[in-house]
C-alpha cells in the first residue's frame, strides 16, 4: 500500500468521538493553565522566585500539549476543521508548540503571559463552539465512521 493510500485510510477512519475527546482535552488543559496562573498579574511575576519559574515551566508544557493536540486534530481532518474558525490563529497555536518543543531557550515569557491571559480564553470559547458544531453534525463530512 502506498504512503498516500495509508494516509487516506487513516483519515477515513478518524472518529468524531476521538476528535471531540481531543478538543475537550484542549479545553481542559487551557482552563488548567489559566486557573494555575491566576496569581500571575504581570510577566515579571513568572521571574521573581524559583516557584514562580516552575509555574512558567509548567504553563509552557501545558501550552505545548494544547498545541500538539490541536495539530493532531488538524492533521486528522486534513486542515478542514479549524479553517472554519478563523477567530483563532491556528498556525500560531501550532507554531507556539514548535517553539516550546524545539527552541525552549527562545521562549518569550511576555508572549506566554499574553497567551495565558488573552489567547487561551479566546481559544476555549472557540473550541467549545467547535465541539458543539461537531456534536451537532456540522462537520460530518470530515468523519468517516466505520
Amino acid at each position: 500500500m502506498s504512503l498516500l493510500n495509508k494516509i487516506f485510510c487513516e483519515m477515513r477512519s478518524i472518529s468524531k468521538a476521538l476528535v471531540i475527546e481531543y478538543l475537550e482535552l484542549m479545553i481542559d488543559k487551557s482552563n488548567l493553565v489559566i486557573e494555575r496562573n491566576k496569581s500571575i498579574v504581570n510577566v515579571h511575576d513568572f521571574l521573581i522566585s524559583p516557584e514562580r519559574m516552575e509555574k512558567f515551566d509548567a504553563a509552557c508544557m501545558l501550552i505545548q500539549v494544547i498545541g500538539e493536540t490541536a495539530k493532531k486534530i488538524d492533521d486528522w481532518t486534513s486542515s478542514n476543521l479549524f479553517c472554519n474558525y478563523p477567530d483563532v490563529y491556528w498556525r500560531g497555536v501550532f507554531g507556539c508548540r514548535n517553539i516550546i518543543s524545539h527552541e525552549y531557550g527562545n521562549v518569550d515569557s511576555e508572549q506566554i503571559f499574553i497567551i495565558i491571559k488573552k489567547y487561551l480564553p479566546e481559544l476555549i470559547l472557540c473550541t467549545v463552539n467547535i465541539v458543539k458544531d461537531v456534536q451537532e453534525g456540522k462537520h460530518d463530512l470530515l468523519f468517516h465512521e466505520k
